[in-house]
């Protein structure tokens, strides 16, 4: 998964995750690591510029609905 901004930031490059059914995953890194672009990526608000994100088997921009009602997001307050 790739993200590079118009600006020509590239916040995201060749992020490759597998999470499985049932495991609870914790992003954790320092500021400007990608972290939000990532989640953004996974959940939807955010369009990749390659890659594709699936969620049990749906494509999150084209099964956006399918795709986001598996994911479970606890953001940091």
């Amino acid at each position: 998964l790739e993200k590079t901004y118009a600006s020509g930031h590239q916040a995201l490059k060749g992020v490759d995750l597998d999470i499985n059914r049932g495991e609870i995953f914790a992003l954790l890194g320092p500021n400007g690591a990608g972290k939000t672009t990532l989640i953004g990526a996974i959940c939807g608000p955010v369009t990749a510029t390659a890659g594709t994100v699936t969620v049990d088997g749906h494509d999150n921009v084209r099964a956006y609905r399918e795709a986001r009602s598996r994911i479970g997001l606890v953001p940091q307050e």
